[in-house]
């Protein structure tokens, strides 16, 4: 497979299974679901094409499998669990997501569930520590939630679509730097639209005719998004469906 930028190398697909029908990954695991006080931490450094030494975060795709009841899924480098998601569920549901995942000093990440479900977790590439991309602890920027906490940038909590756009300022949140940063890693969810539709991240101006992630009416839709940030250290989410929209940061590339 090619090399991610100029950080890391991708290995071969292959990973963490921990759903009891499945075979065993690379890395064996208890094959019981995860949720709760029950949470998984892996040695990462060392193995699935990762080196033992250099590597500050890993690129992976994590899938949740027959969740017990709605929820959510996150990725983080063990330690206290952060207020962040990687992927939303509802009960029953398969749900998939791109995740870049920081590495503990000891090249673990950890998964935490609010709800019982199995994981398959596949590693396809990894940064090295200092060059280019740097990994952050991941950390909730907003949710637009009524009645939910504010991430570190307070928004209007309702609804965003349309003529009704959403600008918020990361550089200097979570890890990000003021100045030097150039794109940042997010994780943005969709919950709730009214209608099928499509959100678009970018940096502020002109909004491309691109998406970033597509949804149907009612759906939880997570996606990993790698954005440039305006020379204000902004971005712009536009839905053309009115929509909740929770963002967590997890890393920054220098301008």
């Amino acid at each position: 497979m090619s090399s991610i930028g100029r950080n890391g190398y991708a290995s071969s697909l292959e990973g963490l299974l921990i759903h009891p029908t499945e075979g065993n990954g690379a890395v064996q695991v208890a094959k019981s679901k995860i949720g709760g006080i029950t949470t998984l931490t892996v040695q990462v450094a060392g193995k699935l094409g990762v080196p033992a030494n250099g590597a500050g975060a890993v690129s992976l795709n994590v899938t949740v499998i027959d969740p017990e009841a709605s929820g959510y899924l996150t990725v983080y480098p063990c330690g206290t669990p952060p207020t962040a998601s990687n992927l939303n569920f509802i009960a029953g549901q398969t749900v998939a997501n791109a995740v870049v995942a920081p590495l503990s000093a000891n090249g673990e990440i950890s998964f935490a569930s609010n709800a019982p479900t199995h994981v398959l977790a596949d590693v396809n590439g990894w940064f090295r520590a200092g060059l280019g991309f740097t990994a952050v602890s991941p950390v909730r920027v907003f949710d637009t939630r009524p009645g939910s906490p504010q991430g570190l940038v307070a928004v209007d909590q309702h609804p965003y679509g349309g003529a009704t756009e959403l600008k918020v300022k990361v550089a200097g949140v979570g890890g990000v730097p003021l100045g030097t940063v150039g794109a940042v890693s997010l994780n943005v969810t969709a919950v709730g639209p009214v209608g099928s539709g499509y959100v678009t991240v970018y940096p502020c101006g002109t909004r491309p005719n691109a998406s970033n992630l597509n949804f149907s009416a009612g759906q939880t839709v997570p996606n990993a998004v790698m954005v440039p940030v305006s020379a204000s250290g902004e971005v712009c989410l536009f839905s053309n469906t009115p929509t909740h929209i929770l963002v967590d940061a997890n890393g920054w590339i220098a301008g």
